[in-house]
């Protein structure tokens, strides 16, 4: 009987690694001062080849927007976009413009249980928000999305929670014992 079981489980543990393995890559905002983050985490056990990652902030609760330029759309104090941690994994940021809504970044790769930060201040459109217009409370971003794009591969698009996170399944990642 023994020798069945472990037949059975050997055969369940090669059918399951035959299959490309699907991560999940999450992207978590914080409030922070003087410089807001986005935190992007390959939470897999696999290496992401290149892929593109857009943060949609149109959605948002409470009118999002990127405040990169002093005295423009933004509340006060301003940021620009740019890589805090990580820039080996990035191939390119589309300029963000003040008041944009959405900036794009192309990812060479991502390593397993590694991540990229990015830092930026974002403001709120709205005139009475929980935390006035500057800072954001978490809840603010709640209904922005991350799209994920990768060659050869259907976008992926989640959104972010009241907590400030989102977390996106990533198929068809290479998977690296």
């Amino acid at each position: 009987m023994r020798k069945k079981t472990l037949l059975a489980a050997s055969i369940c543990l090669s059918v399951l690694t035959a299959f490309p393995a699907a991560a999940d890559l999450a992207v978590r905002f914080e409030e922070s001062a003087p410089k807001d983050r986005f935190i992007v985490e390959n939470q897999s056990g696999c290496n992401l080849a290149g892929f593109e990652m857009i943060i949609d902030l149109r959605g948002s609760a409470a009118g999002l927007l990127f405040d990169i330029t002093p005295g423009g759309a933004g509340e006060n104090v301003s940021q620009p976009f740019e890589i805090a941690e990580g820039e080996q994994s990035v191939k390119s940021v589309i300029d963000v413009v003040d008041g944009d809504r959405v900036a794009k970044v192309a990812f060479q790769g991502l390593a397993k249980q590694s991540r990229v930060v990015f830092t930026v201040d974002v403001d709120d459109s709205l005139v009475n928000g929980l935390r006035g217009r500057q800072m954001i409370d978490a809840s603010e971003i709640a209904g922005a999305t991350i799209v994920l794009t990768a060659p050869d591969s259907a976008q992926t698009t989640a959104a972010f929670l009241t907590d400030g996170n989102a977390v996106a399944p990533v198929p068809g990642c290479e998977n690296v014992s």
